[in-house]
């Protein structure tokens, strides 16, 4: 008999793993073949790494069709019609889109997008042949989850497993596929596009079981006459900010990624930077860290479970039921801590008698401070022998904001249904 991630192997060999950076001004994709170590990137130019696909759609004026990505791009120069950018922020700031007579719904405009961009992969990985995609944002919010959620719908690839994490996840995930060597110590990642300049610290506190990794991120203004500086000034602009950085801490890796360090102006810096520390140039970390944090929530390495990572978006406590089982109170798992809050969605059935009510434990990670929280099913009425079905279904509608919904099913002629509901928020 199959189990666990050799099941998962077994039923979707040859079949292919996406991490799908979603900016907002470009996407880039990485893929793997399930059972392979290391993703690749798709380039839109053979032999280069050219990843960054323009995240913008155009409408010809004259045909009505519709371009996407570099050919939207080209097409708009020798055309007359109508260019749409930040396609998930207008999907989660309005519902309908007008273009002069015609309207369109939003998700279904990010849908098209998305379902493009897959097409290019169809020499390597055919749509019928994808198993999973995780797309990653610069931050995982409630708005935005919503409408990638919706846009599944429109898209029409049952098939494909949706999962959604942010920057700073896929940025642990592609460190723990690394050489160890490299994040024995604290990982730098710089970020530098023309609009934002951001760093990401990642530390392990090591004297926790599970390994305990935390990211913190800082942002740094920009220069307001960044394109009028020389070189040289750019230059000592940036060590400065390394070197406050940097100063009395031990770095093992430093990552520098987006388009503000092409040109090479930081001769300076990178000599810094490369005293005792490896120092890599890239522009396509997030889709492959995407790509492993997908492989890893499916079929998790052993030499890699003592990791867990605790971001803004991780739940930060152990949620349980106390239920009898066989006569005695038993705990009864609901929420593992570090889950990602937007993700979780559980369900149970379960047999009730003479209790009407839920007990819950929640314990914080670090185990102190357990609290106890119960839900009252009023109107439930049961005696000894008397059973009751009950169906309950658990979501997040924020970190720290449980939403428990409970649905009465009776038990055959012993206890007809009243069709009975209860829904509750309890705060963690």
């Amino acid at each position: 008999m199959i189990f666990g991630k050799d099941n998962y192997l077994h039923k979707n060999r040859g079949k292919f793993l996406l991490g799908y950076e979603m900016g907002d001004s470009y996407v880039q994709i990485s893929y793997m073949k399930i059972g392979e170590q290391k993703p690749q990137t798709l380039s839109l130019v053979a032999g280069a790494q050219d990843y960054k696909i323009p995240f913008v759609l155009f409408r010809a004026e004259d045909s009505g069709l519709w371009y996407f990505g570099k050919e939207a791009k080209e097409k708009q120069k020798e055309k007359q019609g109508h260019e749409i950018t930040n396609l998930l922020e207008l999907a989660c700031r309005q519902k309908e889109y007008a273009i002069g007579e015609d309207i369109y719904d939003t998700i279904a405009l990010l849908a098209l997008f998305v379902k493009r961009s897959f097409s290019l992969l169809s020499m390597t990985a055919p749509m019928e042949y994808i198993a999973a995609c995780n797309f990653t944002l610069q931050e995982a919010k409630k708005e935005q989850i919503e409408v990638l959620q919706k846009m599944r719908d429109f898209l029409q690839l049952k098939h494909i497993d949706f999962h959604i994490m942010g920057k700073e996840e896929s940025f642990f995930y592609y460190n723990l596929h690394t050489d160890p060597q490299l994040w024995k110590n604290r990982v730098y990642l710089y970020e530098m596009e023309e609009d934002h300049f951001v760093s990401y610290c990642l530390e392990l506190n090591r004297n926790t079981s599970p390994v305990v990794t935390m990211i913190h991120k800082k942002e740094y203004p920009l220069r307001g006459d960044n394109n009028l500086l020389t070189k040289e000034e750019k230059d000592g602009w940036f060590l400065s900010v390394l070197k406050e950085d940097m100063e009395n801490t031990i770095v093992s890796t430093v990552y520098l990624i987006g388009e503000g360090f092409l040109g090479e102006w930081y001769q300076q810096s990178v000599r810094y930077l490369c005293q005792k520390r490896r120092v890599f140039l890239g522009n396509n970390l997030y889709s492959s860290g995407a790509c492993y944090g997908l492989s890893h929530l499916l079929m998790p390495k052993e030499e890699l479970k003592g990791y867990i990572y605790l971001g803004n978006d991780k739940l930060m406590t152990n949620v349980g039921l106390l239920v009898l089982h066989r006569g005695k109170e038993i705990y009864f798992p609901v929420l593992d801590g570090g889950s990602s809050w937007y993700q979780i969605k559980k369900e149970w059935d379960f047999l009730m008698e003479e209790e009407n009510r839920l007990k819950f434990r929640i314990t914080p990670l670090d185990g102190k401070n357990v609290i106890y929280r119960e839900v009252l099913l009023q109107g439930l009425s049961l005696k000894k022998g008397v059973y009751c079905r009950i169906h309950m279904e658990v979501t997040m509608e924020a970190k720290n904001r449980m939403l428990v919904k409970i649905w009465e099913k009776g038990f055959g002629e012993f206890y007809p249904s009243k069709n009975q509901y209860w829904e509750e928020i309890i705060v963690l």
